[in-house]
């Protein structure tokens, strides 16, 4: 009996356990099923979104709505002011003949020299000319490095010996105008380096005498032209070396701005004296002595070589009109007068008194003439020998006088103040009053002493007392 039991409770045990898998089974396939179908389901769902999402564009809505925003702006917003109309920028031409005409006004060299730097700041940011000595550059002026975070006065200091800068060896050797960053120079002259810069040489005396330095930060780049520069200095350099031969000042080849329709306007005219009462005709009384004094001209400052070339020539350097030159036209016949009661004639006026000496026992710089020579403009006939020689001595000392000034302005003004021009520049003047010795005859020097003359005159600035001699 106990066998049986044991075989009754394995089959039943059997049984539950067939039974639990079968079960097990069944729940895992309809788990499985029920998986499948969702994710069919869920795949349907996502493809119609999408296909929704496609369908649906929103750029219409989008662009609608940017168009009513900007419609009510504009509604809103006040109308705008009319925008200045610009006046149109003068041509370059004009532009160029402006700064001509106001260098032309110099009455002398510096004056040229310093209306040319001046009149380059319409094309540049700054500007400086260097003067050759030698073969060193030296600097003589600056204008424009005190508003571009410079000093106008550090161009004086400069000084450029062969191999220093290479651009300055260019112009020197090739005599050719150079364009470049001017970096290397700039610096030198204590700014920051610009956008671009011209190096122009001026000639003088078929000699290139300086180099004109012009450059344009970044913010007057616009306005940088080279071509109007080197017109500039080429004006400049035939001004300075026509100076003083130059009669008409301001040219009338240079017109002024104030015209219409081609006609210029006329200059105002003084106001036509009134004529006095007709008098009795007077016998002709004897003209009176004119001292043949020549008009003041400008200078032209040459190097100490140019000027020992100058001295070499037979003939003189200098442009001495010709006596045809002042030779008065021939008066017109005077209408006979009616007779009537001649009046006594009128007794010459006296000669002028002798001139005074000046101080220190120096012979007058005036000169009079020998008695028996017709004054200049009354006769046609050659010019005196004597006084071609006084003319130009007299222009040879203004020459030698105005290059020491051009080369030490500094060394002037202070000599100026505490009255020791001399001592300052006493090397200068000694050379200089050797090479007007050499040059002038005896008896031009021995009646007359222009060199010192124009040392008062130029150097001294009409104070005999600031030479300190």
């Amino acid at each position: 009996m106990a066998v049986r039991g044991e075989e009754v409770a394995s089959a039943i045990d059997s049984h539950i356990r067939e039974a639990l898998e079968k079960m097990v089974g069944e729940i895992r396939s309809s788990v499985e099923d029920v998986r499948d179908a969702v994710d069919q389901q869920l795949k349907a769902a996502l493809q119609s979104v999408q296909a929704d999402v496609n369908s649906t564009s929103f750029l219409p809505f989008i662009q609608k709505t940017l168009t009513e925003l900007q419609e009510s702006m504009e509604a809103e917003r006040p109308a705008p002011a009319p925008e200045p109309v610009a006046a149109p920028a003068a041509p370059t031409a004009a532009r160029v003949k402006r700064a001509i005409q106001t260098i032309e006004r110099g009455k002398s060299q510096v004056d040229i020299l310093n209306s040319m730097l001046e009149q380059s700041l319409e094309f540049g940011s700054r500007a400086a000319l260097l003067i050759l000595r030698g073969e060193t550059f030296s600097g003589w002026k600056g204008v424009g490095f005190s508003a571009h975070g410079g000093n106008d006065e550090m161009i004086k200091r400069f000084n450029a010996a062969p191999g220093l800068i290479s651009e300055l060896d260019h112009v020197l050797r090739d005599e050719k105008v150079v364009k470049w960053d001017g970096a290397n120079l700039a610096t030198r002259f204590g700014v920051a380096a610009p956008q671009t810069a011209i190096l122009v040489p001026m000639v003088i005396k078929d000699k290139v005498a300086a180099a004109v330095y012009v450059d344009a930060t970044q913010e007057d780049e616009s306005k940088f032209d080279s071509t109007s520069i080197e017109l500039l200095v080429f004006t400049t350099g035939l001004l300075v070396d026509t100076l003083a031969i130059r009669k008409k000042s301001p040219s009338p080849s240079l017109s002024d701005e104030a015209t219409e329709a081609g006609t210029a306007v006329p200059a105002p005219q003084p106001p036509r004296p009134t004529p006095p009462p007709p008098a009795a005709p007077a016998a002709p009384a004897p003209p009176p002595r004119v001292v043949d004094t020549p008009p003041e001209t400008g200078t032209v400052a040459i190097s100490a070589a140019q000027m020992r070339e100058l001295m070499a020539k037979p003939t003189p350097g200098f442009n001495i009109p010709a006596a045809e030159e002042f030779a008065a036209p021939a008066p017109a016949p005077a209408p006979q007068p009616r007779p009537a009661p001649v009046a006594p004639p009128t007794p010459p006026p006296p000669p002028p008194a002798a001139p005074p000496m000046p101080d220190e026992g120096r012979p007058s710089t005036q000169f009079i003439p020998p008695a028996g020579i017709t004054p200049r403009g009354l006769a046609a006939g050659p010019k005196d020998e004597e006084q071609k020689k006084h003319d130009e001595a007299r222009r040879f000392a203004r020459l030698l006088v105005s290059e020491i000034k051009l080369y030490n302005e500094t060394k002037v003004d202070a000599g100026r103040k505490n009255k020791d021009l001399y001592e300052r520049l006493k090397e200068d003047i000694d050379r200089s009053r050797q090479m007007y010795d050499e040059r002038v005859p005896d008896e031009v020097r021995k009646s007359s002493n222009y060199f010192y003359d124009e040392l008062v005159r130029i150097l001294a600035d009409g104070q005999a007392d600031a030479l300190g001699l």
